[in-house]
This record gives structure tokens, sequence and C-alpha cells, in this order.
């Protein structure tokens, strides 16, 4: 039998900013990745 689990996050404001300027750079070194592998 597998277990599943989910979980959600509450973010403050801070962390709210953090992580999308996080995404933000994963987005861009994934874009060129891509593109540098293309």
């Amino acid at each position: 039998m597998k277990a599943r689990f989910k979980y959600r996050i509450y973010p403050t404001p801070g962390q709210k900013h953090q992580l999308a300027k996080l995404f933000g750079c994963v987005r861009v070194v994934w874009n060129d990745s891509l593109a540098c592998c293309l």
C-alpha cells in the first residue's frame, strides 16, 4: 500500500516575495538550459 501526503503552506507576505524571487530565478535557469540543449 502506498501512502500519500498532501501539504499546504501559508507563507507570510515576506516569504511570498522570497518565493517569487526564487521561482523567477529557477525559471530563468530552466529556460536557459533548455535553449542551450536544443
